[in-house]
């Protein structure tokens, strides 16, 4: 009999000891868990975004900063173009099938106010090329895409020999066309 007594008062001690737990009370649980889970996963991405971000948010991360941009050049920021419009040209072709003429508005592209300053410098030269360039072309030579590709480029060519635009600081960066009609 003594063993038998013993066996409840071992089962009343657990009972005691783990009451059981109400639905409310498992669901409450079940919601602080998760708030805790999207709490932490949100400081872990702000953690992240921190560190990928340009600027360093301590100081002691901007010394970190500052110690790996010692190891890399600066990179240099993107200045916008400086564009020049230039007279309207209008030029007699090399004759191929009748007499046909070039009107064309050309717009130089350049890196900034200082080859700008230059090019305009030496404009009478250029311009005075780019009309014996223009005259020396036929109708069929120019009127493709690849053609007038081919004309932007030998244009950029004598404008950048002339204006002496060796240094890659000093650029023609590009030769547009504003017009372009062949008659």
């Amino acid at each position: 009999m003594a063993k038998a007594a013993q066996v409840e008062i071992h089962q009343t001690t657990e009972a005691a000891e783990a009451p059981p737990v109400p639905k409310a009370g498992r669901r409450k649980l079940i919601i602080v868990a998760a708030a805790v889970v999207i709490l932490l996963g949100a400081a872990a991405g702000a953690a992240w975004q921190f560190a990928q971000s340009d600027e360093p948010a301590t100081p002691v991360a901007k010394g970190k900063a500052a110690a790996k941009g010692k190891d890399k050049e600066p990179e240099k920021e993107k200045k916008p173009s400086v564009f020049m419009s230039l007279d309207t040209f209008t030029v007699n072709l090399q004759e191929e099938n009748g007499e046909h003429y070039l009107q064309t508005s050309v717009v130089f592209e350049v890196a900034d106010d200082k080859t700008a300053d230059l090019i305009k410098a030496q404009m009478p030269v250029i311009r005075s090329k780019m009309l014996l360039l223009l005259s020396s072309k036929r109708p069929s030579e120019i009127k493709t895409l690849e053609g007038k590709e081919k004309l932007a480029s030998e244009i950029a060519t004598e404008a950048r020999k002339h204006a002496k635009l060796k240094s890659p600081e000093l650029a023609l960066t590009n030769v547009h066309f504003n017009a372009f009609v062949i008659q």
